[in-house]
């Protein structure tokens, strides 16, 4: 009799030393999946303006704002407030070159970000196409012509390393109505801006950067 009562004693201990042992194993997988799922953790740093557009606003302010809204919006990425990215930057004690070799000072700026993006609008320029005939710039139409170097930089490991780093080119036609000579450009912000060819021309660029960081991030991770 004992003996039977030890053994359905025992079956009742087993079955919870079990579980425990099962919800355990599943709570640290569940942890480790969370923790690998996690949103990498990006900084985007403000554009650097090289393109002397001309235009009455400032590009960096506009690209900037509108890729991390973007990036907020559509990815899977958590995006650092892009204002308290460009004061960490401000206050650094030593600022490199974005896009030279030595990349400590990075991450000594980002200490708690996992990738920085640096982005260098290269070109902003508004060319007539050609004519076979002589003709009045007011009747031609034009191409907007954008190049914007990017880099990504990955602060995850002991030392920086760039994993991705590229010139982006693109050319938009601009109908003879739209040219600089015959209409005056709605500034950003502006209720008319998204509809003009510049507004579309950045949307097209913003839409580009914006899978490109994501692609290459999610990429990198994955990779470990």
């Amino acid at each position: 009799m004992l003996k039977k009562l030890s053994f359905f004693f025992t079956i009742p201990v087993l079955v919870f030393l079990t579980s425990c042992h099962r919800d355990k194993t599943e709570s640290d997988a569940v942890s480790s999946k969370q923790s690998h799922e996690a949103s990498p953790a990006v900084a985007i740093a403000p554009v650097i303006d090289n393109s002397e557009s001309g235009l009455g606003w400032s590009l960096s302010d506009e690209l900037t704002y509108s890729l991390s809204s973007r990036l907020v919006q559509k990815t899977k990425l958590s995006i650092a407030n892009p204002q308290q990215t460009g004061a960490q930057l401000k206050k650094a004690k030593s600022i490199g070159n974005p896009f030279g070799n030595e990349l400590q000072w990075i991450k000594t700026t980002f200490p708690g970000e996992d990738f920085v993006v640096f982005m260098e609008l290269i070109e902003h320029r508004e060319k007539l196409r050609e004519s076979k005939i002589q003709a009045a710039p007011e009747t031609l139409p034009a191409e907007l012509d954008l190049s914007l170097r990017l880099r990504i930089v990955d602060l995850r490991g002991q030392k920086p390393k760039v994993i991705l780093q590229e010139i982006l080119q693109d050319s938009h036609f601009i109908p003879r109505q739209f040219t600089s000579y015959n209409f005056q450009q709605s500034p950003w912000n502006s209720e008319d801006f998204t509809l003009s060819p510049i507004g579309i021309a950045h949307a097209l660029l913003i839409k580009e950067l914006c899978a490109r960081i994501e692609d290459y991030v999610l990429l990198a991770r994955e990779r470990d």
